[in-house]
């Protein structure tokens, strides 16, 4: 029998507040619109940043 294999999505947010801009980590949470910040407590809107970040993050074990 096969292993089951999950795909666990782990979205990085930072607070737009200048005083703040602390970072924090929401699992699955691809369908917000809004959330608050809980280090600071600010209410924000959420923008995505569409970027293949695979170049980047990926490169682990790789000899290039």
């Amino acid at each position: 029998m096969g292993h089951t294999v999950f795909i666990r999505h782990t979205y990085i947010y930072k607070c737009s507040n200048k005083k703040c801009e602390e970072e924090w980590k929401i699992n699955e949470a691809s369908n917000l619109e809004k959330l608050r910040c809980p280090h600071c407590g600010k209410h924000d809107i959420v923008e995505y940043v569409m970027e293949d970040q695979r170049d980047r993050h990926n490169r682990k074990g790789i000899g290039l």
